[in-house]
């Protein structure tokens, strides 16, 4: 079972912004969320290491890999139990999605504006309290920040995100991320909401 701060690092895995500072951010979370003392990222050519570096024999080496898209490792040094292997582990999977949407968007960042992207959601089928919310998110902002910003609970956050993957056909925060700023033409137009739905939105 996690602990609080475990769960506030694991949304932190899939926090983007800013991009350019996403592999290394990514790395210490993976580490902090199972208590390592360091960690040594390589990413093809590049060897990112924690401060101070590593020293001796990793107690971790995860693979950093999308499907059949290899990216790297990341070298976990400490003491861990199996446990911390496992939530290591699948915290790993986390962050290499992590890495992978970070370069997409890297990659792609000035196709779309924040005009472009505020343009498009107003042709889907949310609701403008699901527009905000995802405005919220596109600026980093997570499930906690957005309750406490608009007035909701974490639970009614999560109730919009889940409405929203659904509608923009996503599974993800990272995916949502991803494809609203990065991707032209997959996010599915819809018709305008209904007043009753517009209403309940606001609510």
């Amino acid at each position: 079972m996690l602990t609080h701060r475990q769960w506030e690092i694991v949304e932190q895995l899939v926090e983007l912004d800013p991009l350019g500072t996403y592999p290394r951010r990514g790395a210490a979370h993976v580490a902090e969320l199972v208590g390592a003392t360091g960690f040594r990222l390589r990413l093809g050519e590049e060897v990112v290491t924690s401060e101070p570096s590593p020293v001796g024999a990793p107690a971790a080496t995860l693979t950093l890999a999308v499907g059949e898209e290899a990216l790297g490792t990341l070298e976990l040094h400490g003491v861990l139990g199996d446990e911390a292997r496992r939530i290591a582990e699948h915290g790993a999977r986390i962050y290499s999605k992590g890495i992978r949407n970070s370069r997409r968007l890297d990659g792609q960042y000035g196709q779309r504006t924040i005009e472009d992207v505020n343009a498009m959601l107003e042709r889907t089928p949310l609701t403008p309290r699901e527009r905000d919310v995802v405005g919220r998110l596109l600026s980093g902002a997570s499930t906690r920040q957005i309750a406490k910003s608009t007035g909701l609970t974490v639970a009614t956050v999560n109730t919009y995100l889940k409405r929203i993957f659904a509608k923009l056909g996503v599974h993800s925060r990272v995916e949502l991320v991803a494809r609203v700023t990065g991707t032209r033409g997959v996010i599915p137009a819809g018709p305008a909401p209904s007043a009753a739905e517009t209403d309940s939105s606001t609510a």
